[in-house]
């Protein structure tokens, strides 16, 4: 059984445009019918350029941001409409650490009352418990617990983000979902933050959304692999699938910008160069969303939306273009 299910989620954000006596009422379609699967113990990637809406994504899942429609489900049980007591008793279950070490802790707060405060808000724990508590989150991230009365600007940016992973914890959560949280981070500190990730992980049997631009730190961390363009999930796969077979011509074209250790690989690898802008998610073309920048766009490209669905490999892929597995639908091959 899957931890966290996502159906349908969209997230859509109304603007105005016109001029003094006339406006026209438009939406920007952030998350435009994501599904999902999360499940226990497991590192779910998601990747994508700025402004896929990755982040928004992220944001309606632990309900910091109301979708537009569709369903979210942890562990069967569903967050949207339910009244904001149990909303409050969910949230033991997922929590949340964001992508700036430094504006993400309250700078007028000691490093105590930021682990400490979850625990206040979520928990009946007393005060010499959640003391307790606090201590050994401190010391499962690696930091002195000498250091709990001092405040985030006397801390470095990995000893904030390593903060804001102890906070993140510390109700014991099943879920945590990361916003890319070492991208401001030093490429050393970057790694040693990993593999704490990786190491609290296995402690505590979590499971993960981890979302990232970098793609071989999610190659690094990640069991599967999903890859949004403009508001739609266009791939999922194992790791070690997408990165070895990409699908969907938007994954392949992300997988070849990403640089090569080794010089004489790198000089003979083909590149596969996107044209054009990025569209608009007020004005989304039509058919599918990525035809205007796609090498090898079709017509049926330009007129049909394409639907995330198996394919050959047992990956999914939303492409016209890449077969499918037949033996989905009929349970047999041929």
């Amino acid at each position: 059984m899957s931890l966290l299910q996502i159906r349908d989620l969209k997230v859509h954000f109304p603007v105005s445009r016109g001029g003094l006596f006339r406006s026209e009422k438009r939406l920007v379609r952030a998350v435009d019918g994501v599904d999902l699967e999360v499940f226990p113990g497991e590192t779910l990637g998601l990747v994508g350029e700025s402004g896929c809406g990755k982040s928004t994504l992220a944001r309606a899942i632990v309900q910091l941001i109301e979708p537009t429609a569709g369903e979210i489900f942890i562990e069967g049980r569903p967050l949207a409409g339910i009244s904001p007591s149990k909303l409050k008793t969910e949230r033991k279950q997922f929590q949340m650490v964001f992508q700036n070490p430094f504006s993400s802790l309250n700078p007028r707060l000691t490093v105590a009352d930021i682990i400490a405060e979850p625990l206040k808000a979520l928990t009946n724990m007393n005060k010499k418990q959640r003391w307790n508590r606090v201590q050994e989150l401190m010391e499962l991230m690696n930091l002195n617990p000498k250091f709990l009365l001092r405040y985030p600007h006397e801390f470095s940016g990995g000893q904030r983000q390593r903060i804001n992973i102890a906070r993140a914890l510390a109700v014991s959560p099943k879920l945590v979902v990361l916003d890319e949280p070492v991208s401001a981070l030093d490429v050393s500190i970057q790694a040693q933050i990993i593999n704490l990730l990786q190491d609290l992980q296995k402690k505590m049997n979590l499971a993960y959304l981890f979302i990232a631009h970098d793609l071989s730190v999610v190659k690094t961390l990640s069991h599967r692999v999903a890859v949004m363009y403009l508001g739609k999930v266009v791939e999922v796969a194992k790791t070690e699938n997408l990165y070895h077979s990409p699908q969907h011509p938007y994954t392949k074209a992300l997988l070849s910008a990403v640089p090569i250790p080794d010089p004489k690989k790198e000089r003979e690898r083909r590149r596969i160069p996107l044209s054009g802008e990025i569209p608009s998610p007020i004005d989304l073309p039509k058919g599918c969303s990525f035809h205007p920048r796609c090498p090898v766009a079709e017509g049926i490209c330009r007129r049909d939306p394409p639907v995330l669905e198996e394919k050959v490999g047992g990956q999914q892929a939303s492409c016209h273009l890449v077969p499918q597995d037949l033996t989905v639908e009929t349970g047999r091959g041929g």
